[in-house]
């Protein structure tokens, strides 16, 4: 088959033929059609992610269908389509066990970053990775799904907590901003959208956002001061990452109500974030981490999709050969959506 292999980190990935995978009892054998990029992409090919080994098929955002299906299988046909959960659980870990299998410490691999993933013509899966998907639903779509999606739904929903009738404030509109604005309105939220870009801000006024702020114009916690009758946001979800963080964290504490929730989604290694211990004890303020997603999300979200309510946004697609082209593009997008390789 035809892969883009990453041989050392931080050159361009090469095309080549490697040897197809062969499944045996309760795998299947999934032909990739397309595969989304993001920011860990960019993480994994720097050398950032320490338990990626070299040569390494990259590619963890993906959808196709069923080309093959192992012994003691059932539910699956062959040309059935599927968006993969990339988590590969033990299923008895404390975490496998309480629901939180995203952090699963017996398993201890994922497609894409410790195996090998969609950059390359087919994988082998557990049959229980797999997530069926109406065929009505582009595949270029439904590839990011699996991340870009079911990865914001986790950190609203799960870590975020938010319920219906409360204030949320989503920093950064882009390719997971823009699909964090549609969950959080899917769950009832009236929702504020903070960016730079006056673009952005006008994208995420056309898909329903209540309120926006240009936070290079305006003082970001005035205006959610302003827009909440003094009182504050009930959750912000943080999804810029980049050298800004420290300074966006210490601002959306400030533009909290009492009570209120900080999940952070956006990461660069190595930050680190000056905070008023004093003002988290009065305020009672939670800083929340959310990290990747469960089956269950990927689930739901993919419900959500068939059913028009959240719609999945695509900014560029590349076929697999020009992967690198679409690494550069990603590494200096500005652009709303995702960019998708397609097989």
């Amino acid at each position: 088959m035809k892969a883009m292999v990453l041989e050392r980190f931080g050159e361009p990935m090469v095309f080549k033929e490697v040897p197809q995978p062969a499944i045996g009892k309760g795998d299947i054998l999934f032909r990739v059609r397309a595969c989304g990029l993001c920011a860990t992409d960019l993480k994994i090919y720097d050398g950032n992610v320490n338990s990626v080994k070299l040569p390494r098929i990259m590619g963890h955002e993906l959808a196709g269908e069923v080309a093959d299906i192992g012994p003691e299988v059932e539910g699956w046909n062959v040309g059935d389509h599927g968006v993969v959960h990339i988590i590969l659980t033990c299923g008895d870990c404390y975490y496998c066990r309480t629901g939180h299998e995203n952090n699963c410490h017996g398993g201890k691999m994922r497609i894409g970053f410790e195996r090998d993933g969609g950059f390359g013509e087919y994988v082998r899966l557990p049959a229980g990775n797999l997530c069926k998907i109406s065929k009505n639903i582009p595949l270029e779509q439904a590839c990011i799904l699996s991340g870009t999606v079911a990865t914001p739904i986790h950190g609203i929903r799960t870590q975020g907590r938010l319920r219906a009738g409360e204030t949320a404030v989503i920093i950064g509109i882009g390719g997971l901003g823009i699909h964090t604005l549609q969950l959080a309105m899917a769950m009832g939220a009236r929702v504020i959208a903070v960016d730079i870009a006056e673009d952005k801000l006008e994208a995420a006024r056309k898909f329903g956002a209540d309120a926006t702020i240009n936070s290079s114009k305006n003082d970001f916690v005035s205006e959610v001061r302003r827009l909440t009758n003094g009182e504050g946001a009930d959750m912000i979800a943080e999804i810029v990452a980049g050298p800004q963080l420290p300074s966006i964290v210490e601002k959306s504490v400030e533009a909290l109500r009492l009570g209120g929730r900080l999940v952070l989604l956006g990461y660069q290694y190595g930050q680190r974030v000056s905070l008023d211990p004093a003002k988290i004890v009065y305020d009672q303020i939670e800083i929340i981490g959310s990290r990747a997603s469960i089956r269950q999300d990927l689930l739901d979200v993919i419900s959500l999709v068939e059913r028009g309510k959240v719609k999945p946004v695509i900014s560029e697609s590349f076929p697999l050969e020009k992967a690198n082209e679409a690494f550069v593009k990603l590494r200096n997008s500005t652009s709303l959506g995702r960019i998708v390789l397609t097989l």
